[in-house]
């Protein structure tokens, strides 16, 4: 059996912020040297805006799995880069259905318990290194029914860090940034660290975390009197995220029938 190829699926960008994706691209090139590699981005404003990006083609999902149809393979991977297994995911897989080539798909980031734990572990270095101040994670939050991965995030990074971990979101909904707000102010906090729980610090970044608008959590938060530091980093730059990544195009390979022997299990 040929190496199954490989179709890696992000959101995308507007901003210049690849340096996640370039990081994750040389991991996963590292970790399966022998499988083609493709990237997609499944957001169709970003593709139309991206003939400068590094890929030299940025493609739609759909269309690189007619070409690798029409090239006579099989099976792909298709794995996502998002977060959570909200509404983009879920697009995601509905358009893989309507390819005719077969495909496995590797789920997101925050996908069991073992990823939240693996994500705690990834960002130890960032944390330990604020430990008189609280911390607080900022998704980009959705109205999909993965909202819930938030308050699962905080539950089990306060189990492995304590009381002072905070979790919200950029588009308001639960918990909203007033509650977050209060319950810091509540427990004392004057200083916060701000970790971006995105995977490029991208337009969501320069706009909704460190925008000098109003509605800005570095705004929102300087109203109330907490003095605000912000990781200038995405999460994807974390080692153990493209290793989590690549543990999920593992299980994605271990499932295509008659292809367990292929699987790569380098850790």
């Amino acid at each position: 059996m040929r190496p199954i190829p490989l179709v890696i699926v992000a959101f995308g960008t507007t901003a210049k912020a690849l340096a996640s994706y370039e990081h994750l691209d040389a991991r996963i090139k590292t970790r399966f040297p022998d499988h083609e590699i493709f990237w997609a981005y499944s957001s169709r404003m970003v593709k139309d805006r991206g003939s400068s990006q590094p890929q030299n083609t940025i493609s739609n999902p759909h269309e690189i799995l007619e070409t690798l149809y029409r090239q006579h393979y099989s099976w792909a991977v298709v794995q996502s880069l998002h977060l959570l297994g909200g509404h983009e995911f879920i697009r995601l897989v509905e358009e893989t259905k309507q390819s005719p080539l077969r495909t496995s798909i590797g789920l997101p980031l925050l996908s069991s318990p073992e990823d939240y734990l693996a994500l705690c572990t990834s960002l130890s270095p960032l944390i330990n290194t604020h430990p008189d101040q609280a911390i607080l994670l900022v998704g980009h939050g959705t109205d999909h029914p993965a909202w819930c991965a938030y308050p699962a995030l905080q539950y089990f990074m306060r189990r492995h860090f304590g009381p002072r971990i905070f979790v919200g979101v950029i588009e308001e909904g639960c918990p909203s940034s007033a509650e977050v707000i209060a319950d810091i102010t509540d427990a004392g906090y004057k200083k916060v660290c701000i970790i971006p729980l995105l995977l490029v610090a991208g337009m969501h970044f320069h706009r909704d975390l460190a925008g000098g608008h109003s509605n800005s959590w570095m705004s929102l938060l300087s109203a109330a009197n907490i003095s605000v530091e912000i990781i200038q980093q995405g999460i994807g730059m974390l080692p153990v995220i493209s290793e989590m990544f690549c543990q999920h195009i593992e299980d994605a390979l271990a499932i295509i029938p008659g292809n367990k022997e292929n699987a790569i299990v380098t850790k």
